[in-house]
């Protein structure tokens, strides 16, 4: 078998539900690197977001801000951005003012920062407390971020994170913003149409999967993407193989080739043994 590049998610796919990392996922990574293949990390996560204990495992790239940025080269030591697409200012003040009016809150996400409402900012916290997360060292990370405002600021502004108590939210948003941004919902735990995320038009991790394919000079069908949420359908639906985890959600799985196990079942190592990598 010839090299295959591996598109991973990091929230529901690398990190689990408690926000560890399995042992096994990291042995997985390190084992397919030293074996001659490409691991990048493809999430909805910023630059300012990614951790350095993801850092430290060893990446040959990464997709972030759910498409948006492109990183190719080791995590943050050797290559450079590939890519950056953000929002225009007057999109991003279309977007905040859409908010504002159907009464969400919301986190705007930058290269170098975070930006999120006070009610953002702590139904975050309590989603965290909720899951056994929000400890001294995630709530010292949050507030090193994350800047609380209601004026953030309109440029350099790649996606945003909005939430609500309302189960009509995102149908709220999305009737305001569909026709020229892409609306996504489910993509935060617990939440369901209460939330959403939105991104530029086009902009997904599918769509820069095939930009890092391209300038990788790597055969699609070459490609694996593992993810478990609803940012992740079109890299699952265009890689040779998309695998949606144990804990995917069922558009994850319906937009998947096959599923593995969940996080803290091993489900990147089984993944990976089963394409031969590891």
């Amino acid at each position: 078998m010839g090299q295959r590049i591996a598109f991973l998610d990091i929230d529901g796919t690398i990190i689990d539900h408690t926000g560890s990392i399995p042992d096994s996922t990291a042995d997985a990574v390190r084992q397919a690197r030293a074996n001659g293949h490409l691991v990048h990390l493809a999430s909805g996560r910023t630059p300012s977001e990614v951790e350095n204990r993801l850092v430290e495992i060893g990446f040959d790239g990464a997709i972030l801000g759910a498409g948006a940025y492109a990183w190719v080269g080791t995590l943050w030591s050797e290559g450079g951005w590939e890519l950056e697409r953000l929002m225009s200012p007057s999109d991003v003040g279309r977007m905040v003012e859409a908010y504002r009016a159907v009464g969400a809150d919301y986190v705007l996400q930058g290269r170098e920062g975070v930006w999120s409402t006070q009610r953002a900012f702590d139904r975050l916290a309590r989603s965290l407390e909720a899951e056994g997360r929000l400890t001294p060292e995630t709530s010292e990370a949050l507030l090193a971020h994350v800047t609380v405002t209601e004026d953030p600021p309109h440029d350099g502004i790649a996606k945003s994170v909005f939430s609500s108590d309302d189960l009509g939210c995102y149908a709220a948003v999305k009737s305001r913003l569909g026709a020229d941004f892409s609306v996504i919902t489910g993509t935060m735990p617990g939440l369901g149409t209460a939330g959403g995320e939105v991104s530029p038009a086009g902009v997904t991790k599918g769509s820069t999967m095939l930009r890092v394919l391209e300038t990788l000079e790597i055969p699609v069908a070459d490609a694996i993407a593992i993810g478990d949420n609803n940012n992740d359908l079109d890299m699952l639906e265009l890689a040779g193989v998309g695998i949606a985890m144990g804990n995917a959600t069922d558009d994850a799985r319906r937009a998947a080739d096959e599923a593995t196990t969940t996080v803290d079942a091993d489900g990147i190592w089984n993944a990976f043994a089963r394409h031969g990598l590891v």
